[in-house]
């Protein structure tokens, strides 16, 4: 039986085959997640999760079923090897950009390029530091066909095509990265570049006259983030009958939660500055000064 329970939180639950809260105001979101209640989906071992979230997942470039590995921000802080990669990546960010790459995209901007000539340089921009060489055209281009919405996972040649982007991409990745470095972490960035910072910068071209951080509030690149249930819990009455652990999948709106609180901390993670998004300080200090490029070339035509 079809159980729908209140509109907000909007939870859809079938007993014993799906149970999905989504949750879009920022304090509830808030709330949930420093409740200890909840964790990463990956704090279960992937064969646990709710079929769902199985069959979802793989299609995107969070998950390898292959190698049955998960992006960084879907394992708990408890897992062993989360502070290591948090490390690595954050090392490999620290080497930024240069004054040059911040031209070549306000160049490609000012000309109107195709979004795939855009991706492609950005992915070299942010991604190629990791591989110390060139990242193939064909890689960026298959990059932007992973699944990005449960919407698009139910469309059959939408989830084929997934599936096969996401294999090529990790695939790519297995062979040209140093063997010590997780997959997974450089893959999804590959995608998250070509699928979601490609519109930002056009989204910045047009607002040249509002601040980086009310533009990525108002139009934030990340639209959710999912949470399980670890401890039975009805957060205090939030939910008229508490969650299942392993079972319960909460999907934080936070691209929603960003837009109706003008807060940066939804844009790049939950609310908190804990475990924001290790891009999060290259993104703003690029956007900031591609911004200023864009506003000079636009005085000076």
């Amino acid at each position: 039986m079809l159980d729908i329970i209140s509109f907000n939180p909007f939870r859809v639950k079938i007993p014993f085959l799906l149970d999905i809260i989504i949750v879009s105001d920022s304090e509830q979101i808030k709330k949930i997640e420093t409740s200890g209640d909840v964790d990463r989906l990956h704090t279960y071992d992937t064969a646990s999760l709710p079929w769902w979230a199985k069959i979802y997942f793989r299609a995107t470039k969070f998950h390898d079923q292959e190698r049955d590995l998960w992006f960084c921000p879907f394992e708990s802080t408890s897992n062993p090897t989360y502070q290591q990669r948090r490390a690595y990546l954050e090392e490999k960010v620290a080497k930024s950009y240069s004054e040059t790459d911040v031209k070549r995209i306000a160049e490609l901007l000012n000309k109107n390029a195709e979004d795939e000539v855009i991706a492609y340089e950005m992915v070299q921009i942010v991604n190629q530091r990791f591989f110390d060489q060139e990242i193939p055209l064909p890689i960026t281009k298959t990059a932007k066909n992973t699944v990005q919405s449960l919407g698009e996972a139910i469309l059959p040649w939408k989830y084929i095509a997934g599936r096969k982007a996401q294999n090529q991409l990790m695939n790519y990745c297995a062979k040209n990265l140093p063997n010590d470095v997780h997959i997974l972490d450089v893959g999804h960035n590959i995608g998250e570049v070509v699928q979601a910072t490609t519109g930002g910068l056009r989204t910045l071209k047009n607002n040249l006259d509002k601040s980086v951080e009310e533009i990525f509030t108002s139009n934030p690149l990340t639209p959710q983030a999912p949470r399980i249930a670890v401890k039975e819990s009805n957060f205090d009455g939030l939910l008229s009958s508490p969650t299942i652990p392993g079972k319960t999948v909460f999907m934080f709106q936070i691209g929603k939660a960003a837009i109706e609180t003008q807060d940066i901390n939804f844009t790049f993670s939950t609310g908190t500055s804990e475990r924001v998004c290790v891009f999060k300080d290259f993104f703003l200090e690029f956007m900031k000064d591609l911004q200023q490029e864009l506003r000079q070339t636009k005085s000076q035509s």
